[in-house]
């Protein structure tokens, strides 16, 4: 009995000495780096937007389709490339023709993000730019690419890079126009056989980051990938 009756006080004093406690259900805060940073950090290697945001979704064969002006459609019928269909009035089949692409022909401005590349002599640089993009053949953009506008942004992220790393680092600045220049003949290559046409594709802004600032720290994990805290 003395037994239990000592596990009951000790019980009772613990429970004492909890509710003594001030209990908070505030969350721990945030650790603060030792430096400010004046803008949000972004991570490099964070998923990219999804590839269909610059889709146009077909709209369902009813027997009448309207399509508007520097506007195309790609018909197929029974899973085959049938005709292209231009501005105007059209009627279709109903459950023969499937309206499988829709393309807008205007110019489109295309931006990609905050990127980063290493030039000749290993200068970390980064860059944001926008690209002008037309489709010039619908048919080429059905089917030579999946999502061809989305992969003429990866190609000129690609590009750029690669253009930079041919570049000392002291005459990034003093390259700037050539590089634009280069990189839009060196995109024109490729995307051609995608239908489409880089009108310009222009360089918004570029910044050296040293490892030694809060701007640029190159961090790696245990797998060997390498992620890039940059202030955007």
């Amino acid at each position: 009995m003395n037994f239990l009756r000592q596990n009951s006080v000790n019980k009772l004093r613990s429970l004492a000495q909890i509710g003594s406690r001030a209990i908070t259900t505030a969350p721990p805060p945030a650790h603060q780096p030792a430096h400010p940073v004046a803008t949000a950090i972004r991570l490099t290697d964070q998923p990219a937007d999804p590839i269909t945001r610059y889709d146009i979704s077909p709209p369902v064969n009813w027997g009448y389709l309207t399509v508007s002006d520097m506007n195309t459609c790609i018909i197929e019928r029974f899973g085959k490339y049938a005709k292209t269909l231009t501005k105007g009035a059209h009627y279709l089949i109903p459950f023969v023709d499937r309206i499988a692409y829709v393309h807008s022909l205007k110019e489109q401005a295309l931006d990609f993000p905050y990127q980063h590349a290493i030039t000749k002599d290993n200068v970390l640089i980064v860059f944001d730019g926008i690209m002008y993009v037309k489709i010039v053949d619908p048919l080429l953009a059905s089917y030579g690419v999946l999502n061809p506008l989305n992969s003429a942004i990866q190609l000129a992220i690609v590009v750029v890079q690669s253009e930079i790393g041919k570049i000392v680092g002291k005459n990034i600045y003093v390259e700037y126009s050539t590089l634009q220049e280069k990189t839009t003949i060196s995109i024109n290559k490729v995307i051609k056989d995608w239908g489409l046409e880089c009108i310009r594709c222009q360089i918004m802004s570029m910044e050296e980051v040293t490892m030694e600032t809060e701007a640029g720290k190159v961090l790696s994990d245990g797998n060997g990938f390498v992620s890039c805290y940059l202030c955007c």
